[in-house]
């Protein structure tokens, strides 16, 4: 919004459909719109590159390899749908006997899900069910326990060919034996109900039973109805519970149970197991219970075993490429990475959001793109109740902000919040050709001028730079933070740059080479490089060397300094976003530090100084406390706390109204400011926006008055004050109120009344 004397109405972004959607939690009806910053002098709008949150991303989690799940003396265990292998590996399920241990973990184990009667007795009277459901839900460990009961210690897995006609045609291994069938997607398709009928057969020849295992399919929600059953994983807790009596010991001290139930139900260990665990979760978090509650381990031990868990499913979900070969089976699985790599990045945003940028990263991976390749695929190829689960994702409510205005949203998110770091973590360090996939993905996603797109794409570039700064920074950090011209969209390529050099600073590790080359940039960069420099300082990067950053701003703000006949275009950029670094600091909690340093630059002898100091009082001038919701949702903690009611008032003023030193010290600087040469269009702008909010909100309005009768200081303070008022009130589109006038008016008059003269 360029600095006017009025507020005009909100205005959409081209090209996004309106304002531009972001996160909300507060609905806003003062200032300009939520996801805009005031623009430089020449009127050019820009983004905010802050809009949903510092850091989204946490360098805790590393996945590492599963060490043990269930009883010491299994080389294997079998407590979901896949074999969990002590290296933390996935066997696949090959044809041949189950082994008697697992069967016999099975026994003593088992949980019984809903219906487990109802399916036993399907069984025994049809000799086949079919199990529907999601993987990891424990479908095939419902199987073998169904199974084992009918057949004892005969129970065999069935290996499956290429179509469900096989089902029928293939021989059984073993007469009155229980055979369990995990059917791939490219078989279950062709199921029918006719299929299962010749397979019945065979089976009451040879004295069998069988059990199919399948996913869900929408193609098939109503057949199979004499042999279908939708199956749901048992109740977590319940589980738990389940596992933590197995788990005592006749050798375990009297109180060994209600320690660890005590344990099961402590906030930390929900904390660890996550919010929606796999049955095998639930299994190895009862195993790391027991070592802890005999000392065996620390809670320390045991929440970081209990991450593994994590990274356990990731290599799950990414080695299930690795059998494929190429064709259908493989497009679709390589859609689904696509689909959880793009959650990974954009996790709490609108689901179409992530299915459009799942849809563009797949079609890297499978290098279809043409118009031909669209029109193959189905319109409901992406079904959204299977994709969900497979995702191990939910959709929740939530809000965003359209304009002014919040509008109620559907957010896509992962149950657990450790995979976005998880899934990028193991993409990153385990797949190089799906990573050379991502990088021009990232290029193409960062291009959106929709900040839930390009934020976020900046945020997860910033989290793989702490992976390995060197190729992430040459490739795709760099490029961006040189981008020439300063059109609207290489402005948004150099906020990228400075996010991702934010997030990557949260490395320690990486932190000294940021600030290096920051600092080189400084001395010796051009001027696209000093401005992704400046706007860097004003991310928690700043905030964490507060003093550092704004005597780094103080050289990059004021480039006239050092300014040569043959330098190229720029310098304004630069000092605009270095005064918005300068009043995002303030904005985020250095209140102090930033009011000394604007009091001292506005005293300077230097007229370079003095406009970056203004330059950071016209941003301050129009920060909403709303907006603090947006900026950063991360460092909320270092933000200030506003006085109840205050988001939607102008910053400043929120601050004034918390502390009255504070308030004195706002005042001061912003009085000597308006008395500056620039001191009028200050005030224009000041006056069109606080005054107008004011209308909306008698406290506001309070706080206003207070504040501008402290503005009267000096012979004239009130004239051009009450002159500026006059404008506002006469004007032709939204004439101000004349109770609201006169209110500012008579404190106008008060302060006049203890000016100074001069």
């Amino acid at each position: 919004m360029s600095a006017a004397e009025n507020e005009g109405p909100a205005t959409q972004e081209p090209g996004t459909g309106g304002a531009g959607l972001q996160p909300g939690k507060e609905p806003v009806d003062g200032g300009r719109d939520s996801d805009k910053r005031l623009s430089s002098d020449n009127g050019r709008e820009v983004n905010d590159a802050m809009s949903v949150g510092e850091q989204f991303y946490s360098p805790d989690l590393a996945p590492k390899a599963r060490v043990s799940i269930g009883t010491a003396n299994l080389r294997d265990l079998h407590v979901g749908d896949n074999y969990e292998l002590f290296l933390g590996e996935k066997a696949a399920p090959a044809a041949g006997p189950v082994p008697g241990d697992v069967l016999r973990w099975t026994r003593e184990r088992y949980f019984a899900v809903d219906r487990y009667p109802e399916m036993y007795d399907a069984l025994e009277k049809r000799r086949v069910i079919l199990l529907r459901g999601q993987p990891g839900t424990g479908r095939t460990t419902t199987a073998m326990h169904l199974l084992d009961r009918l057949a004892p210690n005969r129970v065999f897995r069935l290996g499956c060919g290429k179509t469900a006609k096989s089902l029928a045609s293939g021989k059984l291994r073993e007469e009155d034996a229980g055979y369990v069938v995990e059917l791939p997607s490219r078989v279950s398709g062709g199921l029918t109900e006719a299929i299962l009928d010749e397979f019945r057969g065979k089976l009451e020849e040879a004295r069998c039973y069988g059990v199919l295992v399948a996913a869900v399919d929408p193609r098939h929600v109503s057949a199979f109805g004499r042999y279908a059953f939708d199956y749901r994983a048992p109740d977590p807790k319940d589980l738990l519970r389940k596992h933590l009596e197995h788990e005592i010991r006749p050798a375990d001290p009297p109180d060994f149970a209600r320690n660890l139930r005590r344990l099961s139900e402590a906030a930390w260990t929900a904390e660890a197991l996550g919010p929606c665990p796999r049955p095998s979760e639930s299994a190895w978090m009862a195993t790391l219970l027991a070592k802890h509650a005999r000392g065996e381990s620390t809670r320390e031990e045991v929440e970081q075993d209990a991450k593994q868990a994590v990274g356990q499913q990731v290599t799950e979900w990414f080695g299930e490429l690795l059998g494929l070969s190429p064709g259908p089976e493989l497009n679709e699985a390589l859609r689904l990475a696509a689909f959880r790599i793009a959650l990974a990045v954009f996790n709490r945003s609108p689901y179409t959001l992530v299915a459009e940028a799942a849809e563009a990263l797949g079609r890297k991976f499978t290098g279809k793109g043409t118009d031909k390749d669209k029109r193959e695929m189905s319109l409901f190829a992406d079904d959204r109740s299977n994709r969900l689960p497979a995702l191990r994702a939910k959709i929740v409510g939530g809000h965003a902000t359209f304009g002014r205005e919040l509008i109620p949203m559907e957010f896509l998110e992962f149950h657990d919040p450790r995979y976005p770091t998880a899934v990028l973590d193991h993409v990153w360090r385990h797949h190089h050709r799906l990573r050379t996939a991502l990088e021009p993905w990232f290029a193409e996603v960062g291009k959106d001028s929709r900040p839930m797109m390009w934020v976020r794409a900046a945020q997860a570039i910033g989290y793989l730079g702490r992976l390995d700064f060197v190729t992430v920074f040459t490739k795709m950090i760099e490029p961006n933070a040189c981008s020439d011209n300063w059109d609207d969209f290489q402005s948004l390529r150099r906020r990228s740059a400075a996010i991702a050099l934010d997030q990557a600073a949260q490395d320690d590790g990486v932190r000294p080479a940021i600030i290096e080359r920051l600092r080189w940039w400084r001395r010796f960069g051009t001027a696209e490089e000093r401005w992704t420099a400046a706007a860097t300082y004003g991310f928690a990067l700043g905030r964490r060397r507060v003093l550092e950053a704004l005597e780094e701003l103080r050289v990059l703000g004021t480039p006239s300094e050092r300014a040569h006949p043959l330098a190229r275009g720029g310098d304004d950029e630069v000092v605009w976003i270095a005064g918005f670094s300068v009043a995002k600091l303030l904005a985020f909690g250095k209140v102090p530090e930033v009011l000394d340093h604007l009091r001292r630059w506005l005293a300077s002898k230097r007229s370079s100084l003095r406009r970056l100091a203004l330059t950071s009082l016209r941003h301050l001038a129009s920060f909403y406390g709303f907006e603090l919701d947006y900026l950063s949702v991360s460092m909320e903690n270092d933000r200030p706390v506003l006085p109840h009611g205050a988001q939607r008032w102008p910053l400043l003023l929120a601050l004034c109204a918390q502390d009255d030193d504070t308030a004195r010290r706002i005042t001061e600087l912003l009085a000597k400011a308006l008395r500056s040469r620039d001191g009028d269009d200050l005030a224009r702008f000041l006056l069109a926006r606080w005054v107008r909010s004011s209308q909306r909100d008698p406290a506001l309005l309070d706080v206003l008055a207070r504040f501008m009768a402290g503005l009267v200081v000096h012979d004239g303070d009130a004239q051009r004050l009450q002159y500026l008022l006059g404008r506002l009130t006469e004007d032709w589109a939204d004439p101000l109120r004349p109770e609201v006038a006169a209110r500012l008016s008579t404190a106008l008059r008060n302060g006049e009344g203890t000016r100074v003269a001069v």
